[in-house]
């Protein structure tokens, strides 16, 4: 498995693979999202397909934000996850960050547990968070 930078080439992997697990966001914000933050969108491959991805920024100084990360279903729970939080972690560090957030559909209890087992906790709730007014679960991890 290789980690490295999203390229616009993978633009079509990551909304194939959001679509398959979310849903939520309009296509064209992971393209924009790549032209305002470069340095932490990143994916993982294996045999040249694009099988996961995370996408984060500094929210301010200090805070890195995790906005989404995603791993194609046939590819879940084989660490490609772990990998991409790990990374995402290690480039927040290097940017200053002291604590990383993020938010988690209240009812995704297997990305809860996930991050819980990477050291993230719940610090509160954001209610009526996503578009079908579902209430997001805010988790943090200190670094």
């Amino acid at each position: 498995m290789i980690i490295r930078r999203f390229q616009p080439s993978d633009f079509q992997w990551v909304i194939d693979i959001e679509r398959k697990v979310f849903n939520e966001h309009d296509p064209y914000l992971y393209m924009q999202f790549y032209e305002i933050y470069p340095d932490t969108f990143i994916v993982a491959q294996i045999n040249g397909f694009v099988i996961g991805y995370v996408a984060g920024f500094l929210a301010r100084v200090g805070v890195g934000r995790i906005f989404s990360l995603a791993v194609y279903p046939k590819y879940q729970n084989r660490s490609v996850g772990s990998n991409l939080l790990n990374e995402i972690k290690n480039i927040f560090r290097k940017k200053g960050a002291l604590e990383i957030i993020l938010e988690v559909r209240m009812d995704n209890i297997k990305a809860k547990r996930f991050y819980e087992r990477h050291g993230f906790f719940q610090f509160g709730i954001a209610e009526k968070y996503y578009n079908d007014a579902h209430d997001a679960c805010l988790m943090k991890l200190k670094l």
